[in-house]
């Protein structure tokens, strides 16, 4: 019966060639977007050059919008303090609201330039950005990244990757002992190993590491790391976590098949699209959704564990209350028929 998944993915594709699978998921959730925003634009009036420009001015306005969001909201002292390092993008720190804010003034720079309706680009970027959300959700999934509180369903799952162990010599020797995967006449050196870095062990250490050096000196058999994890947890040295990367990109998946069957639907008939609609009902259910989940996840930055609400959660509710806006605006002036 499963209790729980293993998640142990090297978040390299190939090693020490610095591609990531985050990287990846982002760059094919970009294109894929990119692909069926395009055939989107050009069949509801703008030239191929106006899409590339508008293609361009999208993606430097979200990766901008994007890092100074991790910078401003999530460490804005450390950042304030030393503001080179916000150029440091390969450290690591992106905020999707940031990402959201950069989207917006990206449609409303290409509304002003082109003199045409914000609401009437927004709404139709609207339509495919939930999948590139979707695919940044599945990079973080494979970084062991932005997970949720400790859970017992299932398909929790234990970030082999992310656990930090902190632990007496005697429970860590008794851990792996109990495991069943340690190689005939190593207990004892096992043993020594653990109590000549104590000092380590109690400031804690990455599981990870712990099961590569029990490997490389043979103290335990190759691919036992199942057994290893499944001791671990018995002795509450590992815990497993709600897949919250998951959830979210199953959430915008989800958002990407409602809006597509909308504007599929009202094309084929030759109906009219409310512009409101799309951009509201986006907003509303992307952050609804965002908003939800951060009771499950993790806290990202320490000074939330101070907070009723997290910061997450903050930042999402002026994009729920313009989506309900919208969706007030459509539901009020819109008129279904009307060519």
């Amino acid at each position: 019966m499963l209790n729980y998944i293993i998640w142990n993915v090297e978040p390299a594709i190939i090693e020490g060639f610095g591609v990531r699978w985050y990287g990846l998921f982002f760059a094919l959730g970009f294109f894929a977007s990119y692909t069926m925003l395009n055939k989107i634009l050009v069949r509801d009036g703008l030239k191929q050059k106006e899409v590339d420009n508008f293609t361009f001015l999208v993606f430097v306005f979200l990766i901008i919008g994007l890092r100074l969001g991790h910078c401003l909201f999530y460490e804005p002292a450390e950042y304030l303090a030393n503001p080179i390092r916000i150029l440091y993008i390969w450290e690591g720190g992106l905020a999707s609201h940031g990402g959201a804010v950069g989207l917006l003034l990206a449609f409303y720079v290409f509304a002003h330039r082109t003199k045409r309706s914000f609401l009437w680009i927004a709404s139709r970027a609207a339509i495919v950005i939930p999948f590139t959300a979707g695919m940044v959700r599945l990079g973080n999934l494979m970084n062991s990244e932005i997970y949720g509180i400790a859970s017992s369903l299932p398909w929790s799952f234990v970030f082999v990757r992310d656990a930090i162990i902190t632990a007496t010599p005697e429970v860590l020797t008794n851990a792996v002992i109990n495991s069943g995967a340690v190689v005939s006449g190593m207990q004892t050196h096992i043993a020594e190993f653990f109590e000549m870095y104590t000092h380590n062990f109690q400031r804690g250490v990455p599981f990870a590491e712990i099961s590569e050096v029990l490997i490389q000196q043979k103290y335990i058999i190759p691919d036992s790391l199942p057994k290893l994890v499944d001791s671990f947890m018995s002795a509450r040295l590992l815990s497993a976590h709600h897949p919250t990367q998951i959830y979210e990109a199953a959430m915008y998946f989800f958002t990407l098949a409602c809006l597509m069957y909308y504007y599929k639907s009202r094309i084929s008939k030759e109906l009219p699209l409310s512009d409101n609609f799309l951009l509201g009902i986006t907003l509303t259910m992307i952050f609804v959704f965002r908003f939800f989940i951060e009771f499950i996840k993790n806290d990202q930055v320490a000074f939330e564990q101070t907070m009723h609400l997290n910061m997450g959660q903050w930042l999402s509710i002026p994009f729920i209350l313009f989506g309900l806006f919208l969706l007030y605006r459509h539901f009020v002036h819109f008129k279904p028929t009307q060519k």
